[in-house]
């Protein structure tokens, strides 16, 4: 799979509120909830980089969301990366994509032995528990990013003990294949395997419906995490970083 088609599944998977197409670039905005929405998707090197840079600019700015561009291997043109960066643009979450066949991730996990309900929707409690456990933003934008879940289509886990949540996942579906977001356990459930239970049960579902492989996203530097991963099966296929603009300080004002 090549990194073009790596970079159109994320998409797929995590809508924004609205696209603008500029000669080869998706210029995404969600209100500035979560950076992938909120940035732009360079698939094709516009006729004038110069132009298409002052209206991306001119564009977010105009809705109150700092320009941000999501540059993987298969950005363009080729030296986008090193443009934004003369440009004043700032280098930031450094992260790889890594995808497995689900069937080799389900012979590495244990079944699980928690309840577990797994729904299509996003409900206001799934999504209160996700965005309080691994905090995005304000409380307020709360809203835009369960909008952004409704977008795809995606299966929707959580683990009840005594009637309450401790622990949600997200497996978007896209194509033939399926991506994991959302992984979260409450703090004081951590530690007991909850986690890959979320996995486990997103990941048999998706089978039920003929998808074979996933993949998935994780920060460079999350040891753990890709020590988990690697053990599951997955493999990095892709990676990419956000390259967001460096906001000049305040001028003082003259009184």
């Amino acid at each position: 799979m090549t990194t073009a088609k790596i970079d159109h599944l994320m998409n797929q998977c995590w809508r924004a509120e609205q696209s603008t197409e500029l000669d080869g670039w998706l210029v995404r905005r969600a209100a500035g909830v979560t950076m992938r929405a909120n940035s732009v998707l360079p698939a094709a090197a516009p006729s004038d980089l110069g132009k298409a840079l002052d209206y991306v600019e001119t564009l977010y700015q105009a809705h109150g969301i700092t320009p941000c561009f999501q540059i993987s291997p298969a950005a363009q043109p080729t030296d986008l990366d090193d443009q934004l960066a003369a440009r004043g643009y700032q280098l930031d979450s450094p992260t790889l994509v890594q995808s497995a066949a689900i069937a080799d991730v389900l012979s590495a996990l244990p079944a699980p032995t928690v309840t577990m309900n797994i729904s299509p929707v996003a409900d206001a409690a799934w999504t209160e528990f996700w965005w309080r456990t691994d905090p995005h933003g304000a409380p307020s934008e709360q809203v835009v990013a369960r909008q952004i879940l409704d977008r795809s289509p995606a299966l929707h886990a959580r683990v009840l003990v005594g009637g309450e949540i401790v622990a949600v996942g997200r497996l978007a579906l896209a194509d033939d294949w399926s991506g994991l977001y959302c992984i979260a356990t409450d703090p004081a459930y951590r530690r007991q395997g909850l986690a890959q239970a979320v996995i486990h049960g997103l990941l048999r579902e998706a089978t039920k419906r003929g998808v074979g492989h996933v993949f998935l996203s994780v920060l460079a530097d999350n040891a753990p995490a890709l020590a988990l991963y690697n053990r599951l099966g997955f493999t990095p296929v892709s990676r990419y970083h956000y390259r967001v603009r460096a906001l000049p300080p305040a001028e003082e004002s003259v009184v």
